[in-house]
């Protein structure tokens, strides 16, 4: 909850102003060239994956414009994409010249969940920060901030919310699909999945 909390926190407010278990590697097939796992094969059935060390191979679809540190790997949709965290067991960013190649990621496979109380604690952040604007530069520049984008595109396709760009929207979208999720499968919570990536290597086109 609190890496969840703290990755959308950071992007709301950017945007107004471990172990390794055991590889999964010997239990599926492998579907490339390279051995690694295709996007699409790792989320057939995500939940086994998490807390594994595994090797995945896509299209890097996306760089964070803040110095490389999150790579996003798709696969044969917009909306199914893996984000790889260069930090804290890379240490080191991915290189600019990754974007639109192939590459293979190896890393540890995490969950991030997101429930009613992380979204009430996002919101209680994001008005203070609203009413700090208001404080500072005037209502309209508040009103502004509360209707401008939040989220990189790339960012908002994995969670299949590319149509949905305010934080009210954002808000109320997890809250719609917690709802329908716990009705349906008694989990009052989304699941959201990237990689803690320990290497990477780009491949030829």
């Amino acid at each position: 909850m609190k890496k969840a909390l703290h990755f959308l926190a950071a992007v709301a407010v950017a945007c107004l102003a471990t172990a390794c278990g055991g590889s999964k590697s010997s239990q599926a097939v492998d579907e490339t060239e390279t051995g690694a796992l295709t996007v699409d094969r790792v989320f057939e059935q995500p939940e086994e994956y998490v807390n594994d060390t595994i090797t995945i191979e896509g299209i890097c679809s996306h760089l964070c414009a803040h110095g490389g540190r999150k790579a996003f790997v798709q696969g044969n949709a917009d909306n199914v994409q893996i984000r790889c965290e260069a930090y804290p067991l890379m240490g080191q960013p991915f290189p600019a010249n990754t974007i639109h190649k192939p590459i293979v990621v190896t890393g540890v496979f995490r969950e991030e969940r997101i429930d009613n109380d992380v979204i009430a604690a996002l919101e209680k952040d994001y008005n203070e920060r609203i009413n700090e604007i208001a404080e500072q530069e005037g209502e309209e520049a508040a009103q502004k901030a509360a209707n401008s984008k939040v989220g990189c595109d790339t960012e908002r396709a994995a969670q299949g919310q590319q149509d949905l760009t305010t934080f009210k929207e954002r808000m109320d979208d997890y809250r719609k699909r917690i709802a329908e999720r716990e009705a349906k499968e008694g989990k009052a919570y989304l699941s959201f999945y990237y990689m803690d990536a320990i290497s990477y290597e780009t491949l030829e086109q």
